[in-house]
């Protein structure tokens, strides 16, 4: 895994360069996993378009977060939208977009976390066994292997809000596909945690004052932070519904042999 250092986007990691459990590596500039790119620097897209060659972005958030801080436009990047989940089973249905929801989203999940016997934690890996078992969630993780399979030129960027959960999961999957084992997945996942910890501090700094409190700190920490327990619940949720990581891919997914032989074939090389 590569750290890629943008002035604007802190948590984008190249995938090149992970080995393989038969000791092949993948190749580097093809597999990009990030957060928003909203607020890129000129700088920062030379570098994703020059040095990293990205010419497909996959945009894993839902409608609203994507109408809040839409992906920059370049003209020669393919790009797709594929919400893992909507606002509703993220938590925050019910607002539309508006300057005043950005701060609302933290709100609604303050609210839905300070209900009796529930927590920011519970929140968070509710989210991921429904990343793992929801339609919408297997619909979007279908069509991302549809696009690494047809996929040709350049790398493949694909990204959430904060490059955490959704993107952590897609990529648990992809790793899988390409034959990485589960302790080096798991390990990549927790890496975001000292890519983002800087962000962090300085937006619980930056709360307005109703919203410094325990709770409120709680849902920024369990938002911006991975933890061992968020992606153990979704690999409890691949082995219930596929008997493990890969039977899931394979037996609900429905990768193929062939085509994860096609993705090794295309994404991996000889150390």
């Amino acid at each position: 895994m590569i750290d890629i250092e943008l002035e604007r986007q802190a948590n984008t990691r190249d995938l090149g360069g992970t080995e393989t459990e038969d000791r092949r590596i993948i190749k580097p500039h093809r597999l990009i996993r990030s957060g928003r790119l909203t607020q890129v620097t000129v700088e920062d897209a030379t570098v994703l378009l020059g040095t990293c060659r990205v010419r497909t972005i996959v945009d894993l958030r839902s409608a609203l977060e994507s109408e809040q801080n839409p992906d920059p436009q370049w003209g020669i990047v393919e790009y797709y939208r594929l919400p893992m989940l909507n606002e509703g089973q993220l938590g925050f249905s019910g607002l539309n977009g508006t300057e005043s929801d950005k701060q609302g989203i933290l709100d609604a999940l303050v609210e839905q976390t300070g209900r009796p016997g529930y927590s920011a934690g519970k929140y968070m890996t509710d989210v991921y066994r429904k990343l793992i078992s929801s339609e919408q969630s297997q619909s979007t993780i279908r069509r991302f292997f549809d696009i690494l399979l047809t996929h040709t030129a350049g790398s493949v960027l694909y990204h959430c809000n904060g490059g955490k959960d959704r993107t952590g999961i897609l990529t648990a999957l992809v790793l899988t596909a390409l034959g990485v084992p589960w302790n080096t997945v798991a390990l990549d996942y927790m890496m975001t945690n000292r890519r983002v910890k800087e962000n962090m501090e300085r937006r619980l700094h930056r709360l307005p004052p109703q919203h410094q409190d325990p709770r409120t700190h709680e849902v920024v920490r369990a938002l911006y932070l991975a933890d061992a327990s968020y992606l153990e619940a979704a690999r409890e949720e691949m082995i219930r519904l596929g008997g493990s990581p890969l039977g899931y891919l394979q037996n609900v997914i429905g990768l193929r042999d062939a085509m994860r032989d096609k993705l090794q074939e295309r994404f991996l090389k000889q150390a």
